[in-house]
């Protein structure tokens, strides 16, 4: 790893840090984080490096899990894949944990974004009178949303952002109409991720 890379890590680091994360959630990453700053006082940048991403990687895991419990449950026929989590430090720093909904041709991905330079550019938009074309406000899981849907491509989405840290997005490929992406924003758990924002 780079010190560009080790550096992005270490940043990482201090933003998940911030998270409310139950104490033994970070007992091996503390140890790891440990091991790295004391090889890194001694000059061993490669062993500092591995250990750092060792416990970003643990952390990453655990975030992912917990994540995973405030997504949206679509019920019928819908099939959920796996969570994935995704650090996103080289396209500008955050967290990314998302999850994707299949139903025959029809899908549903459902994402969410911590501390991603996205929360700027999504806060903007909500706060835009009136928003951009085919863009209309909503209200989903008690928040204010922007749902935008187009029946000529059978695509649409739907956006907030939670607590000035998360943005919350639901995205439709092949889709009929609104209601499911409508339906899945109105799934999302906000009072957890408020709990684990700290909030």
């Amino acid at each position: 790893m780079s010190n560009r890379g080790l550096k992005g890590a270490m940043g990482a680091m201090v933003l998940l840090a911030g998270l409310s994360l139950p104490a033994f959630a970070a007992d091996d990453a503390a140890q790891h984080l440990d091991a790295a700053k004391a090889a890194f006082g001694k000059g061993d940048s490669i062993k500092a490096a591995r250990e750092t991403e060792i416990a970003l990687r643990q952390i990453q895991d655990r975030l992912g899990k917990q994540f995973a419990e405030v997504m949206p449950a679509l019920g019928g026929r819908w099939k959920a894949d796996p969570v994935e989590v995704e650090s996103l430090g080289e396209i500008g720093g955050g967290l990314s944990v998302s999850r994707a909904y299949i139903r025959d041709d029809s899908s549903i991905n459902v994402t969410l974004l911590l501390d991603s330079p996205e929360v700027a550019s999504t806060l903007a938009q909500l706060a835009a009178n009136p928003p951009q074309p085919n863009i209309k406000k909503i209200k989903a899981a008690g928040e204010d949303a922007l749902l935008r849907f187009d029946a000529s491509t059978g695509t649409g989405e739907v956006t907030m952002v939670v607590a000035g840290r998360v943005v919350l997005e639901v995205q439709g490929d092949n889709i009929t109409a609104s209601e499911p992406l409508v339906e899945a924003a109105n799934g999302w758990n906000i009072g957890k991720i408020k709990a684990l924002l700290g909030n």
